[in-house]
């Protein structure tokens, strides 16, 4: 199972779940019961629901206060007579109905007795997705993701947007991009709701406002309006509201009046990290005058308000507050910090710390690993989710937040994402369990892969790829950089040794074995979802391999641009046939908008060749 649950008692029989039989239930229950039900008919069983509670049914579910304690632990008691669920809410209940699920998938619904008494290290278990670096992912996409979620027993879900919700009177910062819409946003909280998963409103509401203020409508709101110089030296931006321009409040409140009453969630995701451009323009005197920190945390405060008008939790990215300890204690009561760093050597240690001993509300935030670099970092998304669990509960973090991000156009597709969040789902639930690589790789493609085939051990091994190379960039990959930004690779090219691109020729090698597997298990398979999760990880692969002799070439030649002439055309009849097949998977599972600027990132590369 995954998670798996705190403690198990094996009672060494089976219990094989008949063909027809009864599932008794009160009305309080009923829907998980009917839920249960028709996961029985997929295994060919015909059950009827009742509530006449005797020796004739087989599946008992029992909600009780007196036998179970936590809000969310439940109890399995399977005997070679039947099996009994009992909870003290009807969300333990839905989570004891997962661990059945998983149970009947494994043993094929002859399943060995035993007694499971379970219940979370975490209280609460996010997952939030970037739907604002171009990929919006589309209806069906979304349940799925809350589909598998509910399985891992996740129960919140927050999708990180900048420009991506179809306000109203703001058509010309969304009208390429598809937006979700007030109806999709209720009926996908209505579907959340079901499966006792929160859906969590994120709206930044400081940086990262770049596709909201280009253009010349709410410039004036920018800290920066012509741009600014980033602390990596580049011109970048208009990027931040400026706490200098009294009309950000205005415009603010304004946004969540229209966002918010489509959730139903108590919470609301404010963003406000990463304002690099603070004090740099508009708000310059006032930084100089009062403190950058001191600046920050009072736009924070204003935000607050407005939200607090709305009954709201603030949640808030603790990246900025954190360099100023003397001014976490002045955060509001009602304030979640969400504390995010994703290496593995992160130092949640510290920062945890600083937060628990001020007495402010946090959760850990560790990441994917899997933007910028195609088909991830595998072995540093495990270890930075296992370093931010572990002292989240040091530190009795109230829960944890897996962030799956996009930028520079979100070019890796899901699959690449799913071993992370079954990490994270065992470690939230279930800290003691640490999973070995192997026994987890099984777990994920059993339960979330929903698959027989070795899929994760290939997701696996490719997010293991960029370390052939000796070069480490922070939060990214050098063949993803060599292929989509081919003209920074060259400042590294002297760290980058004769070693490194005969184990670059090797790894290149490797990919193409593995692109060579994953289509005989296509071939080998019926299964139209399985040949899709295929298809995208043959294309991430594909991306990969030409990211890599993209680095060799240029270390050869010494720039991009002084590569021959019949290697440039390669690499760019390589990367059309890429793009082409990332064009075709794209409108299977996302929205058509942001899909040209997407492909427009990922062949930045043309413009050398």
């Amino acid at each position: 199972m995954l998670p798996r649950p705190k403690k198990i008692t094996i009672l060494n029989d089976i219990f094989e779940i008949p063909v027809e039989g009864k599932i008794f239930t009160l009305p309080e229950s009923f829907k998980l019961a009917a839920f249960l039900k028709d996961e029985l008919t997929r295994y060919g069983k015909r059950f009827l629901l009742t509530g006449f509670n005797d020796k004739s049914t087989t599946i008992k579910i029992i909600l009780n206060p007196n036998m179970v304690s936590h809000s969310q632990g439940y109890k399995i008691k399977i005997t070679p007579n039947g099996i009994v669920l009992m909870a003290k809410t009807t969300q333990g209940i839905f989570y004891s109905l997962q661990s059945l699920i998983q149970l009947m998938r494994e043993y094929e619904c002859r399943i060995p007795t035993m007694i499971i008494e379970d219940e979370p290290d975490f209280e609460n278990r996010g997952f939030m997705l970037d739907i604002s670096r171009d990929r919006i992912p589309n209806m069906d996409t979304l349940k799925k993701i809350v589909d598998i979620l509910a399985e891992l027993k996740y129960n919140q879900f927050q999708l990180y947007t900048e420009h991506t919700f179809a306000y109203s009177k703001h058509e010309l910062v969304w009208r390429d991009y598809t937006p979700l819409t007030s109806e999709e946003i209720q009926e996908l909280d209505n579907y959340c709701r079901e499966r006792f998963i929160e859906l969590v409103p994120n709206q930044n509401s400081f940086g990262h406002l770049g596709k909201w203020l280009k253009h010349d409508q709410y410039k004036y709101l920018a800290e920066c309006p012509d741009g600014f110089i980033t602390p990596w030296g580049e011109k970048y931006g208009p990027f931040s509201l400026s706490p200098a321009v009294p009309e950000t409040l205005n415009f603010l409140s304004e946004l969540f009046d229209e966002l918010l009453p489509n959730f139903t969630s108590t919470k609301v995701n404010i963003g406000a990290d990463e304002t690099y451009d603070l004090g740099l323009g508009k708000s310059k005197e006032l930084c100089e005058k009062y403190g950058k920190g001191r600046v920050y945390l009072d736009f924070l405060l204003k935000i607050h308000q407005i939200l607090n008008r709305h009954g709201k939790t603030v949640m808030f990215w603790g990246d900025i507050i954190k360099n100023y300890p003397e001014l976490v204690a002045q955060l509001p009561d009602n304030t979640i910090a969400l504390l995010w760093g994703y290496e593995g050597d992160h130092p949640y240690d510290e920062e945890c710390k600083l937060f628990a001993t001020k007495g402010v509300a946090f959760y850990v935030c560790p990441g994917t690993s899997t933007w910028d670099s195609f088909t991830g970092r595998s072995d540093n998304a495990l270890a930075n989710i296992k370093n931010a669990l572990v002292n989240g509960k040091k530190y009795n973090s109230i829960g944890f937040l897996l962030t799956d991000w996009g930028d520079n156009g979100h070019h890796q597709h899901l699959p690449f994402s799913m071993i992370s969040l079954g990490y994270a789902a065992s470690l939230g639930w279930n800290l003691s369990e640490n999973l070995m690589d192997d026994e987890l790789l099984k777990k994920i493609n059993t339960h979330v892969f929903k698959t027989r085939l070795s899929i994760a051990e290939s997701v696996y091994n490719l997010g293991t790829i960029y370390k052939r190379i000796k070069l480490k960039l922070h939060n990214t990959s050098p063949y993803f950089i060599s292929l989509v930004f081919p003209h920074r690779i060259s400042k590294y090219l002297n760290e980058i040794d004769d070693e490194d691109i005969k184990n670059t020729e090797d790894a290149i090698e490797i990919v193409n074995t593995t692109v060579h597997n994953l289509s005989e298990f296509m071939a080998e398979t019926k299964s139209e979802s399985e040949k899709l999760t295929i298809l995208q990880i043959i294309n991430n692969a594909e991306m990969l391999a030409l990211g890599m002799e993209s680095l060799i070439l240029i270390k050869q030649n010494g720039n991009i641009s002084l590569i021959p002439e019949e290697r440039k055309t390669y690499l760019k009849q390589k990367l059309e046939q890429i793009t082409e097949q990332y064009r075709t998977l794209w409108p299977i599972l996302n929205r058509e908008g942001g899909l040209n600027y997407s492909v427009e990132k990922l062949s930045q590369i043309s413009k050398y060749l």
